[in-house]
């Protein structure tokens, strides 16, 4: 009986952060990833992501894009310019980084060759874009002549200082 009773008040717990506000930010956070995946990228499969409870909301999505990081990665940015974001973005491990903050949204999108792997204790969801020589058996090989681009999208914290970003200007 102490257990259903405790099951019940975990369920009204989470039903009352909804009720307040904190859920329902993955709509947006879609958007936001949607806005800046460049045109004719592949989707990889369904996007991951998970409402804001303990940490705040984030979305993140993978997808094939036909051309270089560099182009990719580019696309990007200047997408994101016009919209008023700071942005970063540095090479690391193979891998071109952008990182971007407007408000509370951060956006982060990784380009790189060699392959998708997928989280099958999430339903087979796009995990990440590694390094081939690194990608374990069940990875899908990304074409010759396309990258694979990790987007993940989050709401930052309220912070009474600006979120600082790493060194490093973006291609336009």
């Amino acid at each position: 009986m102490k257990e259903e009773m405790r099951a019940a008040a975990a369920i009204a717990a989470i039903l009352a952060l909804f009720a307040a506000g904190c859920g329902h930010r993955l709509p947006e956070l879609k958007a936001d990833a949607k806005s800046v995946t460049p045109t004719g990228s592949q989707p990889a499969g369904t996007c991951a992501g998970s409402e804001q409870f303990i940490e705040s909301a984030w979305l993140k999505c993978i997808v094939v894009v036909r051309g270089t990081r560099r182009s990719a990665i580019t696309e990007i940015a200047n997408r994101l310019r016009k919209r008023g974001f700071r942005m970063a973005c540095r090479e690391s491990l193979g891998a071109l980084e952008l990182e971007a903050v407007r408000g509370r949204t951060r956006i982060n999108a990784r380009a790189r060759h060699g392959a998708i792997i997928f989280d099958e204790s999430d339903g087979g969801k796009p995990l990440d874009v590694v390094d081939a020589k690194f990608a374990p058996v069940g990875s899908r090989l990304i074409p010759t002549g396309a990258v694979g681009l990790y987007i993940s999208t989050d709401k930052l914290q309220p912070s009474s200082v600006p979120y600082l970003l790493p060194h490093g200007a973006c291609p336009s």
